[in-house]
């Protein structure tokens, strides 16, 4: 199975005005999906870097029949539209769009959201948008991120990418293959080679219309992370959404100790019915290595009865919801 082509095939495009002044209104083309059940509850996707929104292939197919489901690629990422430097990639312009999408172009008035790694950044910022206008999501599930840097670990490629001394050399001595090899070695339970088809989406989606050309562009995010992180935290903390944190325990870039740190001192004592679960049988891609665990936490989570501790199915290797917090609902 050809994943990029399918997830291609049944995507649209719509134009993106950039919000960043440094952009001068430069417009972007920016890929979107829609899958699932039309008229169902609505949930939206966000993806994270260096991949894109087909990281959430078979999470849809789990929830297909479920819900309705919104995915989009951010500028620089996936099927949507490139621009080279001096364009100035941003996780506030990516939240913006975000809420663009989310408010204008599908028109959601109830929905959910799930996030990944940059994404989680994003999706943060997006949340306190949303706030402001009274539109903030009914759930928030926020999946393995460096959204507390002290803790985490960045890789030697995002060091070398991050260096300007070294970040375009390296872009230019990446492939598409390498990148996406290199990623299902590392950060996938089990690893994973080119013939995984999802690892070869990836590579498809590096390669569609020079995706590495812009990683030391892209790569920048972490800068506004290390900056502001903390106040995207804090803001959260303070918004009565129901918020699900699930991690793959195998992840050495962004390890339990950045959950574990986040859900004790933002999520566990924030307004909210707030749950914890870590996955044994994940690494970072948790949408990737456990898509069947992540939609049953998901679908538990929306039914909104009780969730008692307990490991998903009793078994040895099963999701486990390891904390839950039940403060005031506004």
């Amino acid at each position: 199975m050809d994943i990029f082509d399918e997830w291609h095939r049944g995507g649209t495009t719509f134009s993106w005005t950039s919000t960043t002044p440094a952009n001068g209104g430069a417009q972007v083309d920016v890929f979107a999906r829609r899958t699932g059940t039309p008229g169902a509850p609505a949930l939206v996707c966000v993806h994270g870097f260096p991949t894109a929104g087909v990281d959430y292939h078979a999470l849809t197919r789990e929830l297909a029949d479920d819900f309705d489901i919104y995915v989009l690629d951010f500028p620089g990422y996936g099927l949507s539209g490139k621009p080279p430097h001096p364009y100035v990639y941003s996780l506030y312009d990516d939240a913006r769009l975000l809420v663009h999408a989310i408010t204008g172009v599908w028109g959601l008035e109830t929905f959910r959201m799930v996030t990944h790694d940059r994404g989680s950044s994003i999706g943060m910022i997006a949340l306190g948008l949303l706030d402001d206008i009274g539109r903030r999501p009914l759930d928030l599930f926020m999946t393995n991120a460096n959204i507390y840097l002290p803790l985490a670990n960045l890789t030697a490629f995002q060091v070398a990418l991050l260096d300007d001394d070294t970040g375009r050399a390296t872009a230019a001595a990446t492939t598409p293959e390498m990148l996406a090899a290199g990623l299902g070695a590392a950060t996938f339970m089990p690893r994973r080679t080119l013939q995984d088809p999802e690892i070869a989406s990836l590579a498809s989606c590096f390669a569609h219309n020079d995706g590495i050309r812009v990683l030391p562009d892209t790569v920048r995010y972490l800068h506004e992370r290390a900056a502001d992180e903390t106040g995207w935290l804090e803001r959260l903390s303070t918004i009565p959404v129901d918020t699900t944190v699930i991690w793959g325990l195998h992840d050495v870039v962004a390890p339990l100790r950045v959950a574990n740190h986040v859900w004790q001192t933002y999520v566990k004592p924030k307004p909210g019915r707030n749950h914890y679960w870590v996955v044994p049988t994940a690494d970072h891609y948790v949408q990737c290595d456990a898509p069947a665990e992540l939609a049953q936490i998901i679908r538990m989570t929306t039914d909104g009865a009780d969730i008692d501790l307990q490991t998903l199915g009793n078994r040895p290797d099963g999701a486990v919801l390891v904390d839950r917090s039940d403060g005031d609902r506004l």
